[in-house]
């Protein structure tokens, strides 16, 4: 038994006739519909730490941060002070422990983001395709967006983790991304109509 092919069961362009490795023809530059998880990593992957202000990075930290962290101190609080003995600062410490962690997580994701926008650059990246993500939303994976990015070292892929379900850019798109050192922004490009 074969397995079938989801996209270009050919495997080969659909523009040029060259075979298919990647998303994107590498002679032509045409899509060629091949599933970003079945392509060939033609270049080495980049580490990447997302800087993205979100609600999932920033907010639901944040909550968890002020719920556990703000019920583990007063548990503690009122151990200390009420003379209640170990056993109440026990039970107050994993829930300030809880609080603390969420707390540091939201904090790196906003150190991160000031960093980029202070110090980072703009550079251009291409889509070559999307990746489903281990973190589901509503049912639905998270999506990866593979960017081709040109470096000193050469060419090199970003797998940038988007934090939703969209997927918001075309194959061979290019987008505008902020980088500083291992950490990247992807920029909002703004569409001006013209009249």
């Amino acid at each position: 038994m074969t397995k079938m092919r989801p996209t270009n069961q050919q495997g080969i362009c659909p523009s040029c006739g060259a075979p298919v490795v990647s998303e994107i023809c590498s002679y032509c530059g045409t899509a060629t519909g091949l599933n970003t998880a079945e392509a060939d990593m033609e270049y080495p992957v980049l580490e990447c730490k997302e800087a993205t202000l979100g609600f999932w990075t920033v907010c639901f930290p944040a909550i968890f941060a002020v719920a556990f962290g703000g019920a583990g101190l007063t548990v503690t609080m009122v151990g200390i002070l009420g003379g209640m003995g170990a056993f109440m600062i026990l039970m107050g410490l994993p829930f300030l422990l809880i609080g603390i962690v969420a707390l540091i997580l939201m904090l790196r994701t906003i150190l991160r983001y000031m960093k980029i926008k202070s110090k980072g650059k703009v550079i251009t990246a291409t889509v070559y395709g999307y990746m489903n993500d281990n973190i589901l939303i509503n049912n639905q994976p998270a999506q990866i967006v593979k960017l081709l990015v040109q470096t000193s070292n050469g060419p090199r892929f970003i797998l940038y983790k988007l934090g939703n379900t969209l997927k918001p850019y075309g194959i061979n798109d290019t987008i505008d991304i902020m980088v500083y050192k291992d950490c990247f922004m992807i920029t909002k490009n703004r569409e001006v109509a013209q009249w």
